[in-house]
């Protein structure tokens, strides 16, 4: 296996172990790297130096347009295409929309986050293989760092091994 990608992995006992070992690894400046554990950690996004996503954005740019398609729905049936007068009630009864209003502000930001989600942010569907044991996330915490050339294992071995990882071993593949 010359020059295959390989991922070296390095398993931690703690949320603050895992927390330290991957700021240590950012400021290291590795390229292709990343950290699994068995539950969210809250601050690991900045530790690994994660930018915010911009799923909210577009969120809010879908809802946007499912309003602005009640809207257009609404009073084009009620005004031009369908237009009956019931009761002498004006034609444009804004309280009686709102219901399709907000229907259709949810359905659009729903559909469209869910498919910019996946679509989009993920790159699902992703057939690639995965990296490590398949408990690894039931009961430790992991960072794995991507490395491309042979000679580069040992090193990060080293490297994990100062920042304190518990057990370490590397495999075949990519992150």
């Amino acid at each position: 296996m010359a020059d295959q990608k390989q991922v070296v992995v390095g398993y931690y006992f703690g949320p603050h172990d895992i927390m330290e070992a991957a700021r240590k690894v950012k400021g290291r400046g590795f390229k292709q790297w990343d950290t699994f554990t068995p539950f969210p950690v809250h601050g690991m996004d900045d530790a690994m130096g994660i930018q915010r996503t911009k799923l909210p954005y577009v969120s809010f740019m879908a809802g946007a347009a499912g309003l602005s398609a009640a809207i257009g729905l609404e009073v084009w049936t009620h005004l031009f295409s369908w237009p009956i007068n019931i009761g002498g009630k004006s034609l444009l009864a804004i309280p009686a929309y709102i219901p399709i209003f907000f229907e259709l502000t949810v359905l659009f930001a729903g559909v469209t986050t869910a498919l910019a989600m996946f679509t989009l942010f993920l790159k699902l569907p992703n057939y690639k293989k995965p990296i490590f044991h398949k408990d690894i996330t039931n009961d430790r915490f992991a960072v794995a760092i991507e490395v491309s050339r042979d000679e580069e294992v040992e090193s990060v071995k080293k490297f994990l091994k100062e920042i304190q990882a518990q057990d370490i071993h590397a495999v075949a593949g990519k992150l």
